[in-house]
């Protein structure tokens, strides 16, 4: 552990003197929230060969590197870097939630408060990543188009992985079968979020018209409808208010149908 923060840490002040940017903050920011959801199986099951599973990470960070020594972080490679990124969140949030999901302890230090925490790091990381880029002034309108869409797309992911952790808490009645699905959920909308950048052609500076066509329909039904029943049926069943990401759902879900519907004129 020590060696890995010292190798991140050099890392850091490397980039600071080379390249005078705060950059490598998204390497410092991808370290935590690495090692603290590694930490989690580790420390539960007091082994700490489970904190290899921040190597999920790495090869994100490996490209990241390079593009930042070799000065090429331009946005169409750094969507590569956000890919690489959000399967190690996957891969990181199933390992936490299949192996210690059920035993999280509110009363330690790694409970679910700093889970919660540690998971809304990702939408964070999004907004540094994409705004570093060497030609983020080339896409003045795409880039803050992109960081609130997808922003706000994760956050509720993160929040629905959030029920979860409040019923681990508060003991709202949800089946853990239930709970789980959740989670699945919440990691394919993980999955989806490159798939926003995917479909902009940065070279030809015009959108992929079939590929923003079948990410409307996939994220309408995987992420925008089954939210919405799920919420629908935590708040009229479980007796927890979620009105807020229910009225976000149904938003979204009708600026879908309308986002598909311009894409046929």
């Amino acid at each position: 552990m020590a060696l890995v923060n010292f190798v991140f840490l050099i890392t850091r002040l490397v980039i600071l003197i080379k390249y005078k940017k705060d950059e490598s903050i998204f390497i410092l920011k991808n370290l935590v929230a690495c090692l603290f959801l590694a930490s989690y199986p580790a420390n539960y099951k007091n082994n700490s060969t489970w904190y290899l599973t921040s190597l999920s990470y790495a090869p994100s960070v490996f490209v990241w590197l390079i593009l930042a020594f070799c000065k090429k972080a331009k946005l169409r490679w750094l969507f590569l870097t956000w890919g690489l990124y959000v399967l190690g969140l996957v891969v990181s949030t199933a390992v936490v939630f299949a192996n210690v999901g059920d035993i999280l302890d509110k009363e330690k230090f790694l409970g679910p408060n700093v889970l919660k925490m540690v998971l809304c790091i990702t939408p964070l990381l999004l907004l540094l990543l994409l705004n570093t880029a060497e030609d983020v002034k080339d896409h003045k309108e795409l880039v803050p188009s992109l960081c609130f869409q997808m922003a706000v797309d994760l956050f509720d992911a993160v929040e629905i992985i959030d029920i979860v952790l409040e019923e681990r808490e508060h003991s709202y009645g949800i089946p853990k079968g239930f709970g789980d699905t959740m989670v699945v959920l919440a990691c394919i909308s993980f999955l989806l979020s490159p798939w926003q950048m995917a479909e902009n052609d940065l070279e030809k500076d015009k959108l992929r018209r079939r590929t923003a066509k079948w990410r409307y329909i996939v994220e309408m039904i995987v992420e925008n409808l089954a939210f919405l029943v799920i919420r629908s049926v935590i708040v009229f069943k479980y007796k927890k208010d979620e009105s807020i990401f229910i009225a976000k759902n149904g938003i979204a879900f009708v600026l879908g149908v309308m986002g598909i519907r311009s894409l046929k004129n």
